[in-house]
């Protein structure tokens, strides 16, 4: 993982993370530095794939157990230009801190572009 950028760091272990992880910080605006400046997203829902047991089993990384989880995804809205390519991208919001994340718009909306980044 690259620096944090503006002294902040990750608030949030995307390993052990949870839905719930994410639902304080539904409204939030992150930032995404793109070669055309900044872009600003909303986190505007937590999606909770029910039926999904793809975290079920055990998980041990480096000698710590992680706990099941279910997969879920988050939705950002953002502006309609620039549309950013479907990649990692470095976000950060005030009270999130600093993520990396995978984000890929799905749709496009009148006044709107929507990106989502999925959690297994």
């Amino acid at each position: 993982m690259s620096e944090p950028v503006s002294g902040a760091s990750t608030m949030i272990d995307l390993v052990t993370a949870t839905h719930e992880t994410f639902g304080p910080f539904i409204g939030e605006v992150f930032e995404v530095e793109t070669e055309q400046g900044p872009v600003s997203l909303t986190l505007d829902n937590v999606k909770i794939f029910e039926g999904s047991g793809v975290r079920d089993n055990h998980l041990e990384i480096d000698g710590r157990v992680y706990p099941p989880r279910k997969a879920f995804a988050l939705t950002f809205v953002g502006p309609l230009e620039p549309v950013l390519a479907p990649q990692v991208h470095a976000i950060q919001a005030a009270t999130a801190g600093r993520l990396e994340l995978f984000l890929s718009p799905f749709r496009r909306d009148r006044d709107c572009m929507l990106y989502e980044s999925v959690f297994n």
